[in-house]
C-alpha cells in the first residue's frame, strides 16, 4: 500500500433494520473503511499491515489527519468478500471499551466522528504501512448516525 489516495467514495447508508453506517468503498463497490452500530458500535478496516496466520488474532490501527490521530485495537480476519481481493479486515467491537460509561463512551465516540469529519485525508496505519483515505464530504452524515445511535 502506498501514500496515494485509495480511489472510491465515502457513502453514508441507513439499512433495513435502521442501522446507520459511514463506509469507504473502492471503485467495485468492496468495503475498505467502515463505522456503523446496531446492537454495538463496530468499526471494519482493511489492515494496512501483514495478514494474520489465523482469524481473531490481536492487531491495532491508526487513523490520523493531520493534526491529530487515535489508535484502535481489535483483531484481524481474512478479509471477507465485501473487502477488496487479498485484503485482511480489522476489526473493533465498541471502540475497545464495551464496558465504559455511556458518558465517557460518548466523549470518545465524538473524538473519533471530530477525527473522520475534519475535512482532512485519513490515513490508516499498522506495522509501519498505511493507506490514505480522501476526506469525508457527506453533508449531515454525523447529525445522522448519531440521532440513530
Amino acid at each position: 500500500m502506498s501514500k496515494d489516495i485509495w480511489k472510491g467514495a465515502w457513502k453514508f447508508e441507513i439499512d433495513r433494520q435502521d442501522r446507520p453506517y459511514l463506509g469507504y468503498y473502492d471503485t467495485r463497490g468492496k468495503t475498505v473503511f467502515r463505522i456503523g452500530c446496531g446492537a454495538h458500535f463496530e468499526m471494519d478496516a482493511v489492515y494496512p499491515g501483514e495478514a494474520p496466520k489465523q482469524d481473531h488474532t490481536k492487531a491495532s490501527i491508526t487513523i490520523a489527519n493531520g493534526k491529530t490521530q487515535m489508535d484502535f485495537a481489535g483483531f484481524n480476519y481474512a478479509g471477507p468478500e465485501s473487502f477488496p481481493p487479498d485484503t485482511t479486515m480489522f476489526n473493533q467491537p465498541d471502540l475497545g471499551y464495551p464496558g465504559l460509561a455511556e458518558d465517557k463512551w460518548r466523549a470518545l465516540e465524538n473524538r473519533l466522528f471530530d477525527l473522520l469529519d475534519s475535512g482532512q485525508p485519513l490515513t490508516i496505519s499498522a506495522e509501519g504501512k498505511s493507506y490514505v483515505l480522501p476526506p469525508v464530504a457527506l453533508p449531515r452524515w454525523r447529525p445522522r448516525f448519531q440521532k440513530i445511535c
